[in-house]
């Protein structure tokens, strides 16, 4: 019996000793197997213009941001590419999918979203309590004058002759009205023809954006500018879609960097402004849209028919038609 508890007692020092010296090597390489693996590769970005910016290129600013990216991302390239609304939703609908996706209103886009949890969220990029995009950058709707043909009183409540700037998918018309401004009489042009009947001088009220007010301080110009504060669709968004597990998640960290107040502080550079940080610009009419918070807006993935119909509804509303006031409202997030 004592040999026996000899034997079990040696037995059990050995067991010790081995699992001290040998074992915890052995857990330990178990547990670097099982980390997850840095992502070395290609992040691709497709950037798309749905809206005027307000100087400067997109795109060139997102690539300034990837080399930032790739520099703290050892082994990570960042590639970004211009696309059109229409080429990019053929080439979703053919299963050409970027990881990365900046947009605005008027692309369908929600089949290839993957869930993100973002630093900065935005109401509007959500469906149900669950987020798939967030804002990186932001525009405004801003009313103008000339206060040669306008005098004072700016802005009026009912403006006998409007002109407006309308992109394919903005709602301008939703912003003036949701702002209490009616109008008599209302000329829809695309941004830049818009833009050029304004400064011939013979238009009192022009409906624009900050890329109106760019042009304008550009040129020089005497005029008034209201910012209007109830409503805003000028919104680019980014979403992740990459279908890799790996390349989402280094993915999902670039647009954490990109809405970061390092990157959002530096929006001066292509005179947008952000959802989330007070960006400081030395123009007073464009820290008057800057300071605006708090906007009622629409979905990130409201359908083109869906926008459309808005513009449609919004202008009858503008022009005095109080039948749709519920419909536009019921559809503000």
């Amino acid at each position: 019996m004592k040999f026996v508890r000899i034997a079990i007692g040696a037995s059990l020092i050995f067991c010790i000793i081995f699992t001290v010296l040998i074992g915890r090597n052995k857990l330990r390489e178990n547990y670097e197997y099982t980390e997850p693996q840095e992502y070395k590769g290609i992040i691709t970005i497709w950037q798309i213009d749905g809206f005027e910016g307000g100087a400067g290129s997109r795109k060139q600013f997102l690539l300034k941001v990837a080399r930032e990216f790739e520099k703290e991302n050892d082994g990570v390239l960042v590639m970004v590419m211009d696309q059109t609304l229409k080429g990019a939703t053929e080439n979703i609908k053919s299963g050409k999918i970027p990881d990365i996706i900046s947009y605005s209103n008027g692309l369908e886009v929600t089949e290839v979203l993957t869930k993100i949890n973002p630093s900065q969220k935005t109401k509007a990029c959500q469906i149900g309590n669950i987020t798939y995009a967030t804002a990186w950058c932001r525009g405004g709707y801003v009313l103008i004058s000339n206060p040669e043909l306008t005098g004072s009183v700016f802005p009026e409540k009912e403006i006998e002759n409007l002109l407006v700037s309308q992109s394919e998918y903005t709602q301008p018309l939703t912003a003036l009205f949701l702002e209490g401004i009616k109008a008599k009489n209302i000329k829809e042009k695309k941004p830049l023809d818009a833009y050029i009947e304004f400064v011939t001088g013979k238009t009192p009220y022009f409906l624009g954006t900050q890329r109106d007010l760019v042009r304008l301080g550009n040129r020089g110009a005497n005029v008034n500018a209201y910012p209007l504060k109830n409503y805003n669709d000028l919104y680019q968004y980014v979403s992740v879609t990459s279908a890799d597990h790996l390349k989402g998640v280094y993915a999902e960290k670039f647009v954490d960097y990109l809405v970061s107040e390092r990157v959002q502080n530096r929006l001066t550079e292509i005179k947008m402004f952000s959802e989330y940080y007070t960006v400081n610009y030395d123009d007073e009419k464009y820290c008057l849209m800057q300071s605006v918070k708090g906007f009622k807006s629409i979905s990130a993935f409201v359908s083109p028919e869906q926008l459309k119909e808005l513009q449609r509804i919004s202008k009858l509303a503008v022009l005095g038609d109080t039948e749709y006031i519920n419909k536009i409202k019921n559809m503000l997030v």
